[in-house]
């Protein structure tokens, strides 16, 4: 099994070399889709004030993460006095705006947990187009220079959404393709006004230079409820030379053929009591034959190995998973965050062994994603305070297993840096570029670094 992750490894630097040798950061889960990005000499001690290269106030707060591209920093904010949604274009070496263009409007929301403000989907590049998302359905395709390509709204094209929280999935972009997912309760809460009813969960793909679709794939699920919804991604998966799209969510992963949408094969059996609440958050993370999924509300993560005739599970780690940050995969180790008990644990890829596992300090919940680079884990809480670990290592690993069989506990990760940079709701990911952080609060955002 070894073979395949070195191969994976392979991959995703051919894949690197073609993003700016991987400095980049082209969409919310990095370079090769899984949290990790490359990167040198990254600091370990830094604050709002001390190893800072630029900081800019923002209009307003957004769940969204920060992409960057060569000398472009891309990102969207609610924008508080307006009551729009912006995407905005700064300058990655001095933090000044290039360019800011409306993206419709937004919505102004301060209940705890609802912190939407069509704000959550982040924006995707292939460093020839920037494409910006909300939460209301407007794509906004712009060039480098902010002017505007073209623009489509998806809720009038394929129906309302139907979501408790706010329509959240960043849309992926690849080989001249735009993919959306839609996967939505099949009828609106009682709460909620529809005026143009879709109960249909869709799999969509849009030409990426002019927004006209490519196709609309239906995709059908058994899933009750409120598990319906997914908050997920799509991420692709290369085998035998092909690409798939694999989608997670309404209690089942699928893959998908990029050129027609076409179902290539499903797994799903974390919710056989089909509970009606298991709505999906987290994105599939792939890793050679191994695509790993999230189920709801902390239930089990797994392995789902494809390299035989059907999906099956190689194995499910099933205490202290996550709800809603996607796992990461750093240095052929994986990454699981349990965000409302502040709990990190590493584990084995081929066998699902835990590694090392720690309760971080600090005191509220953290809904953003972990990253990954120069040995370095990144996090963040929603009160805006940033964390770094030290990652899990081979030598260790070697030694640490020598001590469990002696002591049977688990070793802990080493706290290299524990900081507040404040910004309530802080929920984007911290994006790593260019051997610099790119931290943004809910008030601000920071470039960290040289």
């Amino acid at each position: 099994m070894r073979s395949w992750i070195c191969l994976l490894f392979i991959v995703n630097s051919a894949v690197a070399d073609q993003l700016h040798e991987g400095a980049d950061w082209p969409n919310w889960r990095g370079p090769f889709y899984n949290g990790s990005a490359v990167a040198n000499d990254l600091p370990t001690k830094f604050s709002p004030t001390e190893n800072v290269r630029w900081k800019l106030s923002l209009p307003g707060p957004a769940g969204s993460t920060p992409i960057v591209f060569g000398d472009h920093v891309l990102l969207t904010s609610f924008d508080s006095k307006s009551g729009n949604v912006l995407g905005i274009a700064l300058d990655r070496t001095t933090g000044k705006i290039r360019w800011q263009h409306d993206l419709g409007k937004g919505k102004s929301e301060t209940t705890p947990g609802m912190e939407n403000y069509m704000a959550c989907p982040s924006p995707v590049t292939d460093g020839k187009i920037i494409v910006f998302h909300t939460g209301r359905g407007e794509l906004v395709a712009l060039d480098y220079l902010g002017n505007l390509n073209w623009r489509t709204n998806i809720q009038q094209t394929y129906g309302d959404f139907n979501y408790m929280w706010g329509y959240s999935s960043s849309p992926l972009l690849l080989e001249g393709r735009l993919f959306i997912q839609i996967l939505h309760r099949d009828e609106p809460y009682p709460e909620q006004q529809v005026a143009k009813l879709n109960p249909d969960s869709l799999f969509v793909a849009l030409d990426a230079s002019t927004g006209k679709e490519l196709y609309c794939h239906l995709r059908p699920t058994d899933a009750v409820g409120e598990t319906r919804e997914a908050y997920s991604t799509p991420i692709p998966r290369q085998v035998n030379g092909e690409t798939e799209i694999v989608v997670l969510g309404g209690d089942y992963v699928t893959a998908h053929k990029p050129e027609t949408g076409q179902e290539l094969w499903r797994h799903g059996d974390w919710n056989p009591g089909k509970k009606t609440f298991w709505r999906t958050v987290p994105c599939p993370v792939v890793v050679g034959n191994f695509v790993l999924t999230s189920a709801p509300h902390y239930g089990p993560v797994s392995a789902v190995d494809l390299s035989g005739e059907s999906p099956h599970v190689r194995w499910s780690f099933e205490k202290r998973t996550t709800d809603t940050p996607t796992p990461l995969v750093y240095k052929n180790r994986l990454y699981i965050l349990h965000g409302r008990r502040r709990e990190l644990t590493c584990l084995d890829l081929e066998s699902g062994r835990v590694l090392r596992q720690s309760r971080l300090p600090g005191q509220r919940y953290l809904r953003s994603s972990p990253t990954a680079a120069d040995d370095k884990i990144f996090l963040m809480d929603v009160d805006g305070d940033v964390l770094v670990c030290a990652a899990h290592t081979d030598k260790e690993g070697a030694d640490q297993q020598a001590s469990q069989q002696a002591d049977r506990e688990v070793p802990e990760f080493e706290l290299l840096q524990h900081t507040r940079f404040g910004g309530y709701p802080a929920r984007s990911t911290i994006a790593i570029a260019h051997n610099q952080l790119f931290i943004r609060t809910s008030e601000a955002i920071y470039c960290i670094g040289k």
